[in-house]
């Protein structure tokens, strides 16, 4: 078998960081294989060097980091394609034999892959700018017309794909990802870390940027609900309100929590670092995902590798990803959500039920290592390879 140099862009940044962790898991599940499976076959990372602290986390599980940006590799490629009568090593000076996910055109010295999350935008247009429509569009046009291989991360996203790009239907590949939790997640006492935050023993977590389509309302009225049956329960918020795109939606959240006097029964802590989300993930009664959309849903991923109860929205995406231990609600239903709520109060145990964590942990190491395998058999079966 050819030597494969695999190079993961770093998708991600502190805007998204569901990016970030997207290219986290990919680079730890290819680890994840045995030396027979992975041989041949070298891992690097190329990102920016403004987002090397997302980088850090999976520096054990990548051969090399290059912190070349954008710019260098679009003179790569644009050479490549004017100057077709060389060799098109010479604009490789990485030797990447599979760059993803990316755009890169017609004409490239590597082969590649694109990912398309979603198309959120085709759904929720009023969620979007028309410059950011626009943008998606033309992105998603340009891959449909020259990508070697297109991933959807769902049977959903590959649907919708098919639909709006039938020509391009037979470039398309599904890959689920899975979480990958590292050993050290379990060796922390999640007990110090909610009292890090000072948390009660009882709380349910969301873990959701403070975007509108996360649907952060309908925790907030199911919550405004119970208070009017004397029901009172915590919810612990996470993730980035800071940012210009979620700063409007996080604003709107805090008056009506105002508004229904609730503010005691939620903690918004803000972006905290992801070691300390798993552990609050741990010790939580339930994890809420009210999601409105989503191209394949992380905090479900997460919450399935720890064996964790979910409260989920009845999104076509989240029954297909289909998680244990889960009830479902309608996504625009906060009487629904409320009901589950209170139920889940009387049922669920806060903490970590080590019976269901382990199992978890074993089950995630296969889904892990299926992910890994999945990945390598697309990058070998492309064209080029054969």
């Amino acid at each position: 078998m050819k030597n494969l140099h695999i190079s993961l862009w770093m998708a991600g940044s502190s805007g998204w960081m569901g990016g970030a962790i997207y290219i986290q898991n990919l680079a730890r599940a290819i680890a994840s294989l045995s030396l027979a499976e992975r041989a041949n076959t070298k891992l690097s990372i190329v990102c920016l060097s403004s987002d090397l602290n997302l980088v850090k986390p999976i520096l054990p599980y990548v051969d090399q980091v290059y912190m070349f940006g954008k710019l260098y590799l679009k003179i790569c490629h644009s050479l490549a394609g004017r100057l077709v009568f060389l060799p098109p090593q010479i604009f490789n000076p990485l030797k990447i034999d599979f760059l993803y996910p990316t755009y890169v055109g017609s004409i490239s010295p590597y082969s590649w892959g694109s990912w398309i999350p979603d198309f959120q935008h085709h759904y929720f247009p009023e969620f979007f700018s028309k410059e950011e429509i626009n943008k998606r569009d033309a992105l998603h046009q340009k891959i449909a017309d020259s990508a070697p291989v297109i991933v959807l991360s769902s049977q959903m996203a590959q649907s919708d794909f098919h639909r709006l790009f039938p020509k391009a239907a037979s470039r398309t590949k599904v890959m689920n990802f899975t979480s990958y939790l590292q050993p050290e997640y379990f060796e922390l006492n999640p007990k110090l870390i909610q009292e890090k935050y000072g948390l009660p023993d009882s709380f349910f977590l969301v873990s959701n940027q403070f975007w509108k389509h996360k649907n952060h309302d309908l925790i907030v009225e199911a919550l405004g609900i119970l208070k009017q049956n004397k029901i009172y329960p915590t919810v612990v918020f996470t993730g980035n309100f800071n940012g210009k795109d979620n700063y409007e939606c996080f604003k709107e959240l805090s008056y009506k929590i105002e508004k229904l006097e609730i503010s005691k029964q939620i903690h918004i802590l803000g972006l905290i670092p992801r070691i300390d989300q798993i552990q609050l993930m741990r010790m939580c009664l339930a994890v809420i995902q009210p999601s409105l959309f989503e191209g394949w849903s992380t905090v479900i991923e997460d919450a399935r590798a720890l064996g964790k109860p979910m409260l989920v929205s009845d999104f076509p995406v989240h029954l297909e990803q289909n998680p244990p231990f889960t009830l479902f609600f309608e996504r625009h239903n906060p009487e629904q959500l409320a009901s589950l709520i209170s139920e889940a109060l009387d049922n669920f145990q806060s903490g970590i039920n080590l019976e269901k964590e382990n199992a978890a942990i074993r089950n995630n190491f296969d889904a892990t290592q299926a992910y890994g395998r999945r990945f390598l058999e697309i990058a070998n079966n492309l064209k080029w390879h054969e």
